[in-house]
């Protein structure tokens, strides 16, 4: 499916034609499901844990989309729990086709063992229009064991949200 641009040139008295509104249709349906995307979301198993002081994917499989683009951008969204075995802090970033981005967000659990929430919304432009992998990563600041929790609400979701222009 692919966009079609509105027909805005309309006449007083012109009648509507099937091929008009087969356009508008079309328009439509690529606004609610013309643009990439992927989407994870956990709510129960196992956690995943780091004590890399270096940049690791959390999930190469789970935590990570291949979206074929139309060169539009890209929209990145992670919310989950994490802990710490030290008062330590966590930082996430992205993996953007083999290219790791700066960090995007920084926790520090306050506690050893608390639960806190890392949650971030990404916005990435200039891809080319094509396929793009983009994988969550993350480090520690200081050698200690960081989890992500499994049960506690774990989303992933990477979405194509404007064509290119």
């Amino acid at each position: 499916m692919a966009w079609t641009t509105p027909k805005t040139d309309w006449t007083t008295g012109e009648l509507v034609a099937a091929s008009d509104l087969n356009a508008i249709g079309d328009t439509d349906n690529f606004l609610f499901n013309g643009w990439a995307g992927d989407r994870y979301v956990r709510n129960n198993g196992s956690n995943w844990t780091t004590t890399s002081t270096s940049y690791v994917d959390v999930d190469a499989t789970n935590l990570a989309s291949t979206i074929t683009t139309n060169g539009g951008d890209v929209l990145v969204i992670f919310t989950g729990n994490v802990q710490n075995s030290a008062v330590a802090g966590c930082r996430m970033a992205l993996d953007i086709d083999g290219t790791t981005t700066e960090a995007i967000t920084l926790v520090n659990p306050y506690n050893t063992g608390k639960h806190v929430n890392m949650s971030f919304a990404y916005l990435i432009t200039g891809l080319s229009a094509g396929s793009h992998t983009i994988k969550l990563r993350w480090r520690n600041i200081t050698a200690s064991t960081m989890t992500l929790v499994g049960s506690e609400h774990v989303s992933w979701v990477v979405r194509e949200v404007a064509g290119a222009s």
